[in-house]
C-alpha cells in the first residue's frame, strides 16, 4: 500500500513539475572595443550555432550545417549577408560597415569577429543588432561597448532594437 502511495506522489509530482518546463533563453553577446593604437572598433559576435542556423536558414531558405563536415561552402557569404543585414553601426551620425573578419566555433556556440578600421574622435555612437528577433519573440541581443575609460552594457529586444551613447556627455 504505501509503495502505491509513493508511486502515485511521484507521478502527481512529476505532472506538476512538468508544467512548469523550462523557459529557454534567447541571447547574445556582442563585445565593441576600441583599439586606441590601431584607431579600430574590433567586435566579437557570440549566438548559439542553432539559433543562428535557425534565423539565417529562414532568411535564406538554406542549411548551413555550421560546425559539421557538411557546412556549406559559402556558409561564410549567407553569414555576412545577414550580418550586414541585421547588424548596423554609426559613428558621429554616419553609417558604418565594419569588415567581416571570420568566424569560431566553440562548442555549441558560433564567435565572429569584426572590425571598423579609421576610426578617430568618437563623440557618438549608435548599435542596432536585431539578429535573431525575427525568429525568437523574447531575443535578446547584449552590446558590451568599451572605449577607453567608458564601459557601458545595452540589452537590445524586438521592441528597441537600437541604442545611442554619447561619449562626449560622459568625458
Amino acid at each position: 500500500m504505501k509503495i502505491r502511495i509513493l508511486v502515485a506522489i511521484l507521478v502527481l509530482t512529476g505532472m506538476t513539475l512538468s508544467s512548469f518546463s523550462l523557459h529557454k533563453h534567447y541571447i547574445s553577446l556582442t563585445q565593441i572595443e576600441y583599439n586606441e593604437g590601431e584607431k579600430a572598433l574590433q567586435i566579437t559576435m557570440r549566438f548559439f550555432i542553432d539559433d543562428l542556423e535557425k534565423a539565417v536558414g529562414k532568411r535564406f531558405d538554406k542549411n548551413l550545417a555550421l560546425a559539421t563536415e557538411e557546412e556549406l561552402k559559402n556558409a561564410n557569404a549567407y553569414i555576412e549577408r545577414y550580418l550586414d543585414s541585421k547588424f548596423k553601426l554609426w559613428i558621429n551620425g554616419t553609417e558604418q560597415s565594419p569588415n567581416y573578419l571570420g568566424k569560431q566555433y566553440e562548442d555549441d556556440q558560433v564567435f565572429f569577429f569584426l572590425e571598423l578600421e579609421k576610426v578617430e574622435n568618437i563623440e557618438i555612437i549608435e548599435v542596432q543588432n536585431s539578429m535573431l528577433m525575427e525568429v525568437y519573440e523574447e531575443q535578446q541581443n547584449y552590446i558590451k561597448l568599451n572605449i577607453g575609460e567608458i564601459k557601458k552594457t545595452f540589452i537590445l529586444i524586438k521592441a528597441n532594437d537600437k541604442e545611442m551613447l554619447k561619449i562626449s556627455s560622459i568625458r
